[in-house]
């Protein structure tokens, strides 16, 4: 588990990068929908943010507790699969004429996830300040 966070931020900048790829030269060949063109780049700014997050959490782990450590983590990773995951697939059924009207209600919830890790990372290290 030492390494696992770190790894996991490096793939997630990783498929950032493909995702990104993707992007500008597959998904602008397909359409040029504002509607499907903009919940995409959305969902890869977030994945790249994200990824870059997890790796600068793991490089700074010694700042929090195990369990600050964790959640925050967790949150980062949680929000990632559900807010661009949702709207990975909700870019892909546009594009492929098919719709799960509910994955609408995941992108709120992951973006929930973002901003619950950052501001458990901000608690973490204000209580760090003050100790």
């Amino acid at each position: 588990m030492h390494n696992f966070f770190g790894a996991v931020g490096a793939l997630i900048m990783a498929l950032g990068v493909l995702a990104g790829a993707f992007g500008s030269h597959g998904l602008q060949k397909i359409t040029t929908d504002p509607s499907v063109i903009e919940p995409y780049k959305t969902a890869v700014q977030y994945l790249l943010w994200h990824g870059l997050a997890l790796l600068v959490l793991w490089s700074a782990k010694v700042l929090f507790t195990q369990r600050q450590y964790l959640w925050i983590a967790t949150c980062f990773m949680v929000g990632v699969s559900l807010f661009s995951g949702s709207l990975f697939v909700i870019t892909a059924g546009k594009i492929f004429s098919f719709s799960i009207p509910w994955l609408v209600y995941l992108t709120p919830i992951g973006g929930l996830h973002f901003v619950v890790g950052w501001i458990l990372m901000g608690w973490s290290l204000i209580g760090k300040q003050r100790n």
